[in-house]
């Protein structure tokens, strides 16, 4: 059963990515130079298969996956869970199980958020997805992590603990872009965290903008350096940044600068 450890990177649309990095070997290679140990991909929103995994994103999906193995790398698929019925969230859960299965998968996360137009449904939708997920990834020695909000409490009737129960790592994401420091963000989710059992592994920050982004390329860099140094002095399991096609050049010259 794989698991994640080291460092891992979100990719939202692959074709953008691929085509800027002037196709699959090459972005393998900036991969490996960055020392990731896994590339996070979106395959699935609700009961919808995404873009990446059907048509010539399937295809690309193939080139991109075999590349970044080559140079020893993951590949992980994620999915947003949307719910609403206990059925549909079984729905959801089957499409990611066959999806899984179908593009060889190291593993999958649960993109499972608290808020608006995330996921509905309470606890028993939510235990029936992600039991489900973890019931069919585990036949076929597929590993899940959990990636919601970095402090759950934040968002009321949000069924954090229910997701998280099934996943062999919680990953939330500790956006920390518009927060005093690294440090006063990372330290207000290892509190919120600290009753699960999955080991923890921080998502930083790797785009300029609003919702948790950093104010300038050159911030984003900065704070991406002080997230790495606190994940080494905590021995997180590892860290994961969102995302390749946000983060700017500033950022992957810290990422190939620091192992």
């Amino acid at each position: 059963m794989k698991t994640l450890s080291g460092r891992s990177m979100f990719v939202w649309r692959l074709a953008p990515v691929a085509k800027a990095e002037l196709g699959p070997q090459a972005m393998a290679r900036k991969a490996h130079a960055a020392h990731l140990q896994s590339v996070w991909i979106k395959i699935a929103d609700g009961a919808n298969t995404f873009e990446n995994a059907r048509g010539d994103g399937l295809r690309l999906f193939e080139d991109v996956r075999d590349a970044l193995r080559e140079q020893s790398i993951d590949v992980w698929g994620w999915h947003v869970p949307h719910g609403g019925t206990v059925e549909h969230a079984q729905s959801e859960a089957d499409l990611c199980i066959r999806l899984a299965k179908d593009l060889r998968l190291d593993g999958m996360l649960m993109d499972a958020e608290g808020g608006d137009g995330y996921f509905s449904g309470g606890a028993a939708v939510a235990d029936a997805y992600a039991k489900h997920l973890y019931q069919g990834l585990r036949d076929q020695g597929i590993g899940l992590a959990m990636c919601g909000n970095d402090i759950p409490h934040n968002f009321p009737g949000y069924p954090f603990e229910t997701f998280v129960q099934y996943a062999e790592v919680n990953a939330p994401q500790v956006y920390y872009g518009s927060s005093p420091s690294v440090q006063n963000r990372l330290d207000r989710a290892l509190a919120a965290n600290r009753g699960v059992k999955a080991p923890f592994f921080p998502v930083g920050a790797a785009w300029v903008g609003d919702g948790g982004g950093c104010a300038s390329a050159s911030a984003c860099a900065e704070r991406a350096r002080e997230f790495i140094r606190l994940a080494k002095l905590h021995d997180f399991q590892g860290h994961g940044f969102w995302h390749w096609m946000g983060a700017p050049a500033a950022l992957w010259e810290v990422l190939i600068d620091v192992a």
